[in-house]
């Protein structure tokens, strides 16, 4: 068990920041993959489901910050972000 988690140790630090608190997230989901045929799959997909409820919060947050700018400062905003 020890050298699977090995790799753990490998990772950059501003990764591995942020593995760790995708582990706990998932962990709270860990009664329901748990229950699947193959867990380790199922906490794959627990994972990915997490990562996609982030980006959808964020997405959701920037629609409501984008429509507290003014139309001006919209468009400038638009081709700042067009840039990157």
């Amino acid at each position: 068990m020890k050298r699977d988690m090995d790799w753990r140790t490998k990772l950059d630090p501003t990764l591995k920041e942020h593995f760790d608190t995708l582990i706990k997230n998932v962990h709270k989901e860990k009664k329901a993959y748990t229950k699947a045929k193959n867990p380790s799959q199922a906490q794959v997909w627990c994972a990915i489901a997490v990562l996609t409820k982030q980006i959808s919060d964020m997405e959701l947050h920037i629609n409501k910050l984008e429509k507290q700018i003014t139309p001006k400062e919209n468009t400038k905003l638009k081709k700042t972000l067009e840039k990157f």
